[in-house]
This record gives C-alpha cells, structure tokens and sequence, in this order.
C-alpha cells in the first residue's frame, strides 16, 4: 500500500472516528447510540424514512408476540430492538454479531431501551468452529464482510470468532430467524442444518446478494439450491410474490453489483 493511500485511509478512519458523532437518534421510537460517522448516518437515514421503510414493513408483517428469533448480523441493534419490540416480554432475540466495536454499541443500545428479551453474543456463525479476519469498511461498516471479496481499499481487518448454531446453541428452536451478512449466509445456514430440520415452521428472512455470494466464494444458485432441497419455498419478502424457478433467474440477472433482495423462505 502506498504513502497517500495510508494517509488517505487514516485521514477517513480518524473524521468517522471523531467524538462529535458520540450521540443519540431517535429511531421508530426507540434510543440508539452512536460511535462513529457512518453510523450517526445510518441512523438518521431511518430514522428518516430513507432507510429501512420495507425491511421494517416486511419484519412487522412476519414477526408475531411470544416468538423466539434469531437475528444473525445485528450490527449496532437497529434492527435487533424493533424484533426485541415485535416479539414483546413472552418472545426472545438471540442475536450474533462479531464486529467487537459494533457489538459495544448493540449492547448499549440494548440498555438505553431497557432490552431484557435479547441475548447478544459477539461472535460471527458459520458452517465451523474458526478464528477468521472480518474486514471493516471504514465508512459503511454495513458492509463488513469475511468473503476474500471484501479487501481492498479504506477496510481495516479484526480477527473474530466464528461458530456453527448447531454447536453453539444445540437446543434452540427458533420461529424467525433474520440473516444479513454480506454474502456469507450459505456459510451460516450450513451450520444450522440441524436447527432447521428439527423446526418444519421456521421462517427465513435472507438477503439475496448474488456479488455478494460470489465474494463469499460460491454461486447465488448454491445458496437458493440449498433451500429448495430442504423444501423451502421462496418469495419477495416486501411484496410476498413467489419465485419460481423462472422469477428466481430473472431476479437473479437483475441484481448485479450491490443491488440485492430481502427473501422469505418457509416450508
């Protein structure tokens, strides 16, 4: 790496990095802290409206009181409290994020909100037990990853540990489970074959990135042959259409580059 490129990537890190962005917003009523730019950002793009309006829709069409979900990439919590809302007092979040300063932030706003039904593990899950470098982006650590695609410039890489769900926690039987992991969600369903084989209702929420699979170092035709074998039935999940095998393709061809979908998969 050259000097200007250093030079550039620290100048980056070090304005994402400065104490002015150390606040809270307001989002769908509830308290959020954040520690750096790109999250302040975030937050106020939702809380906006100009963010998250369908995946917020969609959550609040499947999830119901008193379920058990699983949210897989929870990143500073957005997502993980309106479940945590969604489920009420009788339900109950797991959620796993390995990122170790977002994790900081998941659980701080876990207890800015007075959170007791989510259990947060700051770990990554994948198909093995493995100590693996996540690579953050400096400025949209929405797009941290730990496919090979994701090196490159202004990310800065943290080893982190990686666990398979059927090992770690053998005896969940969850109704929801919500998955966003930049393309590594193949990896996280192949350690959860047990999971979801000894629960027929269970309902998937995946984000369907086809370069983002390929950065994983597989095809987006793997991930969906993988449901399909387990007799998962795939639809949009903001529209509820179906995908056959037809819609699947077309879908596919039309999300390139950082274009993707949010899918449910239920049997």
């Amino acid at each position: 790496m050259n000097t200007f490129v250093r030079w550039a990537e620290n100048l980056a890190d070090g304005f994402n990095r400065l104490p002015l962005w150390r606040r809270e917003c307001k989002v769908w009523g509830l308290r959020f802290a954040s520690a750096t730019f790109e999250r302040w950002l975030y937050l106020r793009l939702h809380g906006l409206g100009r963010m998250g309006r369908a995946e917020c829709t969609a959550l609040r069409r499947y999830v119901r009181p008193g379920m058990t979900v699983l949210d897989v990439g929870g990143n500073l919590g957005l997502y993980t409290l309106l479940l945590s809302r969604l489920v009420g007092p009788t339900g109950r979040v797991i959620t796993f994020e390995p990122d170790p300063d977002l994790f900081a932030l998941l659980q701080r706003n876990c207890e800015l909100n007075g959170c007791t039904n989510v259990e947060a593990h700051n770990l990554g899950l994948g198909g093995r037990r493995d100590r693996l470098v996540l690579r953050r982006m400096i400025f949209n650590s929405g797009d941290n990853t730990l496919g090979s695609g994701g090196s490159g410039l202004f990310r800065r890489g943290v080893p982190v540990g990686i666990v398979p769900l059927d090992e770690f926690l053998p005896d969940l039987r969850p109704d929801f489970v919500k998955i966003d992991v930049q393309g590594w969600e193949l990896e996280v369903l192949h350690g959860m074959r047990c999971t979801l084989a000894a629960c027929p209702a269970i309902a998937l929420y995946l984000e369907y990135w086809p370069e983002g699979f390929r950065r994983a170092g597989y095809a987006a035709s793997e991930f969906t042959t993988f449901l399909r074998e387990r007799g998962y039935r795939l639809r949009l999940a903001e529209t509820g259409t179906d995908l056959d095998e037809a819609a699947l393709t077309a879908l596919t061809a039309r999300l390139t580059g950082l274009k993707h979908a949010d899918l449910l998969a239920q049997r």
